[in-house]
């Protein structure tokens, strides 16, 4: 849990490739944890995000967005991975958590361009 800050970089089946910076708060919930993160892109676009995941099993959580189930994931070890559907997108992250850095991995079946992208981000803890 907590607050890292860093940039990242993505990858699509186009061949085209940009970076962006990303800062990313993980919190403890009663009953689960939220990922709440933004991302500026070079060409200004910004995106922030806010997901919540409730514990449903041991290690294995339920993703909601906006208050509505999206998908599911688990954590073991030091490691978090979640899937989920958007509309008609399919999202799947993981994330390597060390005592101060995560790095995150991802792709989606789809960007805005309809083409399948995938991206990795380095973040550095800025505050617990």
């Amino acid at each position: 849990m907590g607050t890292f800050d860093g940039s990242g970089m993505w990858y699509d089946a186009a061949g085209k490739s940009a970076n962006y910076r990303v800062r990313q708060t993980n919190v403890s919930t009663d009953d689960g944890f939220e990922v709440v993160f933004k991302h500026d892109f070079a060409d200004g676009l910004v995106v922030d995000a806010r997901f919540s995941m409730s514990w449903i099993a041991p290690n294995l959580f339920r993703l909601d967005v906006a208050g509505a189930p999206a998908g599911n994931g688990y954590v073991f070890d030091g490691v978090c991975h979640y899937h989920m559907k958007l509309g008609e997108k399919f999202v799947e992250v993981s994330y390597v958590s060390r005592p101060d850095s995560v790095e995150v991995f991802g792709s989606s079946s789809t960007n805005a361009e309809g083409h399948y992208i995938a991206w990795k981000e380095t973040l550095r803890r800025t505050a617990s």
